[in-house]
């Protein structure tokens, strides 16, 4: 046995010694991925206004400001996860501009049949439509997701099915003239007043394809401001994990810390002088068996769990490669601890860590008879309570 590994097991036992009059904690750690919430969790409504701008393919015979009209919309939508997120809704709107199709104002003529009149190009419709996006929280994606954010950019895309009427406000939804389909892409920023209340200023460009065989499309750009409500639970959380102390020392206590390191050196002084002699001797004393060899990899879980996180994902992934580069079988142990739980949810759960990281091996080329899965009744280390986070892990060897 190296000197370097007697003094690291020497200190460990120090530390043990120690801890035992410290009470660990524990935190959230955001390392270890995040947890999914419940259906009814992360839920919200919004209720946005502004303005929007026509952009017709005619609309340079229209003053810019006069183009300038109101509009309103409310959705209603769920977050997935911190970045993925969906919503759906309505929105009215008065639009402004110059064309040669749809319902011209009041005081023009209507129809494109009058497309040599100058006034015909000049309308106000009323439109009225259902929308559907898909969200991607920009913030949380590139830095990483924190409860307490004031400030989310949230990039989001959708289509969209319009109705159109004239200035009387009389809506109609014929496919051929009045109904348009249409695709639209935004950027939503979100500015955190309270833990359920968000502000929004929601910039937005979308392009509608009309009726007539689909060969007009005109464009509109949209500027709203509002307010979300969130029900539910709408914060994310983290597994929790322990956090070790520490530990100070008096003066006293570090001398006589000292004064043992300096014992624990002379003894294993002694020990090496004592191996030499044991190597130049001819007749052999005893016969010193191996220690076990360290496993490939040990993969950790979450207490009562037997799902593999994102983070333990990566390392089981990296496990897969190496084996596609041997023709090795390996043995895939599954560990509980047995400090909490019964003996037969211990003895389920050992036997569901293995298989499952025997699926996800599997599953990236690795073949199946290569791989074989077993569990271990006893405790993966015997550091204690405090410290059964370590127990709860599957173990990959090679098998002899």
């Amino acid at each position: 046995m190296k000197k370097i590994t007697i003094l690291a097991f020497l200190c460990a036992l120090f530390v043990g010694a120690s801890a035992n009059a410290q009470e660990v904690t524990y935190k959230e750690d955001a390392s270890q991925g995040y947890l999914q919430n419940q259906f009814k969790d992360n839920w919200f409504i919004s209720l946005e206004a502004g303005g929007n701008l026509w952009l017709t393919p005619n609309d340079m015979e229209e003053p810019l400001l006069k183009r300038i009209q109101p509009q309103v919309e409310i959705n209603v939508g769920k977050w997935f996860s911190p970045i993925i997120g969906l919503r759906v809704g309505v929105n009215g709107a008065r639009v402004k501009g110059a064309t040669f199709m749809g319902y011209a104002n009041n005081d023009y003529v209507q129809g494109s049949a009058a497309c040599d009149n100058d006034n015909a190009k000049h309308q106000v419709q009323f439109q009225l439509g259902l929308a559907g996006d898909v969200m991607l929280n920009l913030t949380n994606w590139w830095c990483g997701y924190k409860a307490d954010r004031v400030y989310n950019g949230i990039f989001y895309a959708g289509t969209s099915i319009t109705g159109c009427g004239s200035t009387d406000g009389n809506v109609g939804f014929d496919i051929q003239d009045k109904e348009w389909l249409g695709v639209r892409a935004g950027l939503l920023n979100t500015f955190a007043v309270s833990k359920k209340v968000d502000l929004l200023v929601d910039l937005r460009f979308g392009v509608n394809q009309t009726g007539l065989e689909g060969k007009l499309f005109t464009y509109k750009t949209d500027l709203l401001i509002g307010a979300a409500y969130k029900f539910g639970k709408s914060t994310w959380s983290a597994p929790i994990v322990p956090v070790c102390p520490t530990f100070k020392y008096t003066d006293a206590e570090g001398d006589a810390l000292v004064a043992r390191l300096q014992q624990a050196d002379a003894k294993i002084a002694s020990l090496e002088q004592q191996l030499r002699d044991c190597l130049n001797s001819k007749q052999t004393a005893a016969v010193v068996e191996e220690a076990p060899a360290a496993p490939l990899a040990t993969i950790y879980f979450p207490i009562g769990s037997a799902n593999v996180n994102n983070v333990q994902a990566k390392v089981v992934k990296a496990v897969a490669n190496a084996m596609q580069n041997t023709n090795d079988k390996y043995v895939l142990t599954g560990w509980a601890d047995n400090y909490t739980g019964t003996a037969e949810i211990n003895k389920k759960l050992r036997a569901k860590r293995a298989a499952s990281v025997k699926k996800m091996i599997v599953k990236t080329g690795v073949a199946a008879d290569r791989l074989e899965t077993t569990t271990n009744d006893n405790n993966l280390t015997e550091y204690g309570e405090k410290s059964a986070s370590l127990d709860r892990a599957v173990t990959i060897n090679v098998a002899e």
